[in-house]
């Protein structure tokens, strides 16, 4: 794979803003914006934006949607950030943006919920619930909080009808987990697997929220990436494009774009990044190639 491609990628853990008016606005004493609770506003519900931002740019992005089950328990407090303020996958706003990405040229993939990296039933019940909404098959998934028991969870994907899985980096931290920057198979569960490189809240966190020290580690990583004709896979929340709360995310995820466009980078989707390599595959091995 020659040069540098890029991957853009969202996942949707929340598409509205419960809980954290009390856990984040209160703490810092953003009284003003806790009165949004009350007004009907939708600062996570952040798809337009994106949308015209990557329509501008002429390229196109996968979104990883949750469809998380946990049953909250009021006893235990590390539940509740996981089992309050989802979304399900049936309501209509949800349905209806779904259904326009994919008719737009996005890509769906699936988020497994908190727990699924190790249950098989949780896998092919989310993944059913996906394809009941979007009317086709779903190929591909990250877990969220990039859950991973290496190979355990490979092999249960596999099982479940998933062909590749974007769940591959490092935690609280940024860059190629065990220095692997391509795409791999897993030997054992024949999955397809797209290394992550950068989470922009942990870009931010390491460049201490400051735009242009954010900026400069960005472009050392696509310079390495380039000279290492890597996959250059971003994942952006939907959520971190609302500028009053998280300023500069959009400005540095558009500046990726361009930044890319100017080294003459593909941009791929995670479906398209798979169905080339298998493409390649194929023809590498003789095999007479569909249609």
């Amino acid at each position: 794979m020659a040069g540098l491609t890029v991957c853009l990628s969202h996942d949707v853990d929340r598409t509205r803003k419960t809980f954290q008016y009390i856990t984040q606005d209160l703490k810092k004493m953003r009284l003003r914006k806790f009165g949004n609770m009350l007004n009907g506003s939708r600062p996570y519900w952040q798809f337009d934006r994106i949308l015209e931002i990557e329509e501008s740019y002429g390229v196109r992005s996968t979104f990883f949607f949750l469809h998380e089950t946990m049953p909250f328990e009021f006893f235990n407090p590390s539940n509740w950030k996981l089992s309050l303020g989802r979304y399900s996958l049936y309501e209509p706003d949800i349905k209806s943006v779904i259904r326009e990405l994919d008719t737009g040229g996005w890509e769906i993939g699936l988020h497994g919920s908190y727990n699924s990296f190790r249950d098989i039933e949780l896998l092919k019940q989310e993944k059913a619930v996906l394809e009941d909404v979007l009317g086709k098959e779903v190929i591909g998934i990250r877990q969220h909080y990039l859950n991973l028991d290496i190979p355990h969870t490979w092999q249960l994907q596999s099982e479940a009808g998933f062909s590749y899985d974007a769940s591959f980096g490092v935690k609280n931290d940024i860059g190629y987990r065990d220095n692997r920057c391509q795409p791999f198979i897993d030997q054992d569960s024949g999955i397809y697997v797209i290394p992550l490189a950068l989470m922009e809240c942990y870009l931010f966190a390491k460049a201490q929220n400051k735009l242009e020290k954010a900026w400069d580690i960005v472009k050392n990583f696509m310079d390495a990436a380039e000279r290492s004709n890597a996959v250059f896979t971003i994942l952006w929340h939907q959520r971190k494009f609302n500028e009053e709360e998280f300023p500069g995310y959009a400005e540095i995820y558009k500046r990726i774009i361009e930044e890319a466009k100017s080294r003459q980078a593909r941009f791929l989707t995670c479906e398209e990044l798979y169905r080339n390599s298998l493409l390649k595959s194929q023809a590498d091995s003789g095999e007479v190639l569909k249609p």
